[in-house]
């Protein structure tokens, strides 16, 4: 469905405005993003088949955090470009301050973590706030908190999976039933099966649907996206 999708029509890169700049980068930025949906969750799909689907949690949340903003976008007036210019001025400066004797960056990459931090964003500054996702979530019409609040949820899950946490440490510790001995495992202990596909499938209709409202390709999408929640939707209800 995705990559067999028509591609949005190519806008102008040239323009002297660079407000017109921005618009024409959305639906390239909203490409990679849809990307990024895709591939982190075939790529924890993939680990789980293989026994590490404890260790995709990453993944998972990197595809739920990417699907996430592509439906926000949808309600944040086209500002997608501004907020990712800000956030990347945010972590360019973060980078060149943590410098130190013994570790820099060659001369071309500082020039180019400059550039971003240089980049004009003073028209758009009052965004800051946006490049968090929790206040991006909580600003967003009630209609776009209805959409996200399931995906919001697994991403707060699978974020304290990902840093070093009690639920990051769970999966290799066993207590046998009846026993006040711990079994410290070098493997994870089983998940349920199929886990990750149910996540990156939830994550992936929601990209493409916020992907197919940013580029106008609503036309494409959508039923395509309907036989897939005609599909699922027995799933879907029942883990609700």
């Amino acid at each position: 469905m995705i990559n067999q999708a028509p591609k949005p029509q190519p806008l102008r890169l040239d323009s002297e405005s660079e407000e017109e700049q921005r618009r024409a980068a959305a639906p390239v930025l909203a490409w990679g993003w849809l990307q990024r949906t895709l591939r982190s969750g075939e790529a924890a799909i993939k680990l789980e088949k293989s026994g590490f689907g404890s260790e995709s949690a990453p993944l998972l949340r990197s595809a739920l955090e990417h699907s996430i903003r592509l439906v926000w976008a949808d309600a944040g007036e086209g500002k997608l470009v501004e907020v990712a210019m800000l956030s990347k001025k945010d972590t360019s400066k973060r980078l060149l301050a943590a410098q130190h004797e013994g570790w820099t960056f060659n001369d071309a990459l500082a020039d180019q973590l400059q550039q971003y931090i240089d980049a004009p964003t003073d028209d758009f500054k009052n965004l800051w706030d946006l490049t968090r996702l929790k206040h991006a979530i909580d600003k967003s019409p009630r209609e776009i908190k209805d959409r996200l609040k399931s995906m919001y949820l697994a991403w707060i899950i699978y974020t304290a999976a990902s840093h070093p946490s009690i639920d990051s440490a769970e999966p290799y510790v066993n207590k046998n039933p009846g026993s006040s001995y711990l079994d410290l495992l070098s493997a994870a202990r089983p998940r349920p099966a199929e886990d990750c596909a149910a996540t990156s499938i939830l994550a992936l209709i929601g990209a493409s649907y916020g992907y197919s409202r940013l580029t106008g390709l609503e036309g494409y999408f959508t039923p395509a996206l309907q036989i897939i929640l005609d599909r699922y939707r027995n799933y879907f209800t029942d883990s609700v």
